[in-house]
């Protein structure tokens, strides 16, 4: 806890001034540093600008150490960074819980924020962390200056709507993953975490010379397109290239976007998997501080000319080819491995067989519904088996399907073991560790074997196919990174960015990961 507590606050008192931001390089554009300074002092003639923090955001750490609520399926093996924004300038701070359970710090109100005035705004609904979901005016932005990570299979950045208002009179008792946040004074929420317009990855990012990784970049995020151009504005005149500006909007215009009670509530993803250089990939999470540069925009004026953003998807699923195409033979060969498996363990073994459907909607289609997407990117597909338990520590799970990386479906896939409640990610099995792992059930002659997979997730590691499943009880690193027999679990597949469209596959075009549980007689 301690070290997490360290490096929030670290992060959200660094003023350090973001060096070797250059603004280009080979196509003739100037290569002096920006002056941020100067930014800042362009954008207060007519805002309120203050600093925040980009911070890296381990779900299973910070439930463990009951900062958090929900693991909200984190994609275990993945990292997660997150802005942290102070409250706006006339808004009231929240107060902390503090029980014999939480401890949760009360909210550091505004640098501008006087307690004395009678028309304050009141305060986001509360959420542990404090700082990474907040109001926004539609007129408002957040900025993020900085540098892209190093190398790795996959990043973006990505808008949610996170929690929204209850509507009087609803049972919110059966929908999935619902839980209350908020006081009479603030309004009381429920999470939709709604992914929101099309993710910045690295198809479609501006940064500096047009390089993917540990390049300079920035986004302009806000729900109001003429704030958008006075922000990009402001940054270009501070030494910052316009083509490294990544414009991420907000649809404001269906929205209920605003610092009253009851207004909805945002924050803003970046996820980073598999990086090719591991101890690149820590000296850049550990010197977040030092790479980034987070401001919370507020116009002095609330009633500014605006020319709110609609929804706009730029990118559609879908090539119009299945994976059938490539595989014609799926059916028999999938059947193949099934029947082999039983034919391994079922003498010792009965077994229950588990089918995958589609986990979660798209953040629009939740909005609307009013439901929880639980944090969805459009970047990937997502499959989701019902749940299961594993009553001794001889029961195991086989999951196997077609490798969506070879038949060129995804860029890179993986699946994920759950537990409940919490939705913790406690082990995953990725892409990059499947060759080979189909020949023990597909003989040589299929000259497809390599197309797919089949992996264990067991208590003990007994071949090199095997993911090893921790408890809970007893867990030196937490309580979260593992499941005890009994549990409640579940598996969740992922398919990220298809090649050809730059964005996750169509349902209708893949195969469906399998799994099989295996219990001891």
């Amino acid at each position: 806890m301690a070290k997490m507590r360290k490096r929030i606050l670290s992060s959200a008192i660094a003023l350090v001034t973001l060096g070797a931001l250059t603004t280009g390089c080979t196509n003739g554009e100037k290569t002096s540093s920006p002056d941020m300074k100067k930014f800042v002092e362009t954008m207060e003639k007519d805002s309120f600008v203050q600093e925040g923090s980009f911070v890296a955001l381990d779900t299973i750490e910070l439930a463990s150490q009951k900062q958090l609520i929900s693991c909200f399926g984190n994609n275990a093996g993945s990292a997660y960074v997150v802005p942290f924004l102070p409250p706006a300038p006339n808004q009231s701070p929240s107060a902390g819980v503090h029980n014999d359970v939480y401890e949760w710090a009360d909210e550091k109100p505004s640098v501008y924020y006087d307690e004395n005035k009678t028309d304050n705004y009141p305060a986001n609904p509360y959420f542990s962390p404090v700082g990474w979901s907040y109001k926004l005016a539609e007129n408002e932005a957040v900025v993020l200056v900085g540098e892209l990570p190093p190398e790795c299979k996959y990043y973006s950045f990505i808008n949610y709507i996170f929690f929204t208002e209850l509507k009087d009179g609803k049972d919110y008792s059966k929908e999935k993953g619902f839980f209350k946040i908020g006081t009479e004074e603030t309004g009381f929420y429920h999470p939709v975490f709604g992914s929101l317009g099309a993710p910045i990855n690295p198809v479609n990012i501006k940064s500096q010379g047009g390089e993917k990784y540990s390049s300079k970049f920035a986004i302009i995020i806000t729900g109001d397109k003429n704030t958008y151009t006075k922000t990009k504005n402001a940054l270009v005149s501070a030494g910052v290239a316009e083509n490294i500006i990544n414009e991420s909007p907000l649809p404001a215009a269906t929205l209920n976007m605003g610092l009253e009670k009851g207004k909805d509530t945002f924050t803003t993803l970046m996820r980073i998997s598999q990086p090719t250089n591991k101890s690149e990939y820590e000296d850049y999470i550990n010197s977040l501080s030092e790479k980034f540069k987070v401001y919370r925009i507020t116009p002095k004026d609330e009633n500014t000319e605006k020319s709110l953003y609609g929804t706009d998807y730029a990118r559609e699923r879908g090539t119009g080819k299945c994976e059938t195409a490539v595989l014609p033979d799926a059916p028999s060969t999938l059947a193949e491995i099934r029947a082999r498996l039983i034919e391994e363990y079922g003498a010792d073994y009965t077994y229950e067989e588990l089918s995958a459907d589609i986990a979660v909607p798209e953040g629009m289609t939740a909005y609307l519904n009013d439901t929880n997407a639980q944090g969805d990117n459009r970047d990937t597909t997502y499959l989701m088996t019902r749940d299961f338990t594993l009553n001794s520590d001889e029961d195991f799970i086989v999951v196997y399907g077609v490798n969506h990386t070879k038949t060129k479906k995804s860029t890179y896939s993986n699946t994920v073991l759950y537990s409940r409640p919490m939705l913790n990610g406690i082990a995953s099995v990725y892409d990059s560790l499947y060759e080979g792992s189909s020949y023990k059930y597909l003989d040589a002659s299929n000259e497809n074997r390599d197309s797919y997979y089949v992996y264990k997730f067991a208590r003990t590691k007994n071949d090199d196919y095997t993911a090893v499943i921790e408890y809970s009880e007893g867990n030196e690193k937490g309580e979260y990174y593992g499941a005890d027999n009994g549990d409640t679990l579940l598996l969740a597949y992922r398919a990220y960015l298809e090649p050809e469209t730059g964005v996750g596959a169509s349902y209708y075009e893949i195969i469906y990961d399998r799994a099989i549980v295996f219990h001891k007689k």
